[in-house]
């Protein structure tokens, strides 16, 4: 039940390159994603740190609909581009900076990303099973809010590679503000924060902010059977 690290598994499975937070692999539970006839714009920041992880801080941009989405992740602080993906039923696009390739494949009939209602669910589940437990309460970036611990386990419903985690979750809403999850001795501790959430209509303007940009020089690998040119 402890979604958190899945998401975190199942970003790397997918591809190295991808923000992993919002990855919805593994989570055909978490119900429907973002309604029809909505854009869920997200911009939220990941931090990773530890003696045995790759150290990274980033701030991704993320617009979803039902059926599309658009990431965009720069590096803390430089701003410099490290990930850019599109995703609809017809297609998919990752952009690689560091590599600068452009990977084209198959599309995805939803979004290959959890939406912000999707996430809370998935934890209200994992609260229910006694996975997350209520600590406290504080006020987060001027949200009241809850605390809770992650209840770590090595077998049963919980059972999760991660020993120590928090969760800070809005009380209106139950939308996930801040989520950490690590080991005990700090050798890994993934943080993640989000800073800003807003429902868009769909209108010619806010369309545009589905669209992947050109990457004009970049090395082009396609998945087999994909018939999408760039």
């Amino acid at each position: 039940m402890h979604t958190f690290h899945k998401m975190i598994v199942g970003a790397v499975a997918l591809a190295a390159c991808v923000p992993s937070a919002a990855l919805a692999q593994g989570a055909s539970d978490s119900g429907p994603g973002v309604p029809r006839g909505q854009i869920e714009a997200a911009q939220y920041t990941v931090e990773i740190t530890g003696s045995n992880a790759v150290a990274r801080h980033e701030r991704t941009r993320q617009w979803l609909t039902s059926d599309r989405s658009h990431t965009v992740t720069r590096t803390i602080p430089t701003g410099k581009l490290r990930f850019e993906g599109a995703t609809s039923p017809f297609a998919e696009f990752r952009f690689d900076a560091a590599r600068n390739t452009l990977f084209i494949g198959r599309g995805f009939k939803t979004p290959p990303y959890l939406s912000q209602a999707q996430q809370a669910r998935l934890f209200a589940q994992s609260v229910a099973s006694g996975c997350d437990r209520l600590t406290g309460e504080t006020t987060f970036e001027g949200h009241k809010a809850d605390v809770y611990a992650l209840v770590p386990a090595t077998s049963g419903p919980c059972r999760g590679d991660a020993d120590v985690g928090q969760t800070i979750v809005d009380r209106a809403t139950g939308t996930i503000l801040q989520r950490s999850m690590g080991e005990a001795d700090g050798s890994f501790m993934e943080v993640d924060t989000l800073e800003s959430l807003r429902m868009l209509p769909p209108n010619r303007a806010t369309k545009k902010l589905l669209a992947m940009r050109h990457h004009p020089g970049a090395h082009v690998e396609r998945e087999t059977n994909s018939k999408v040119s760039s």
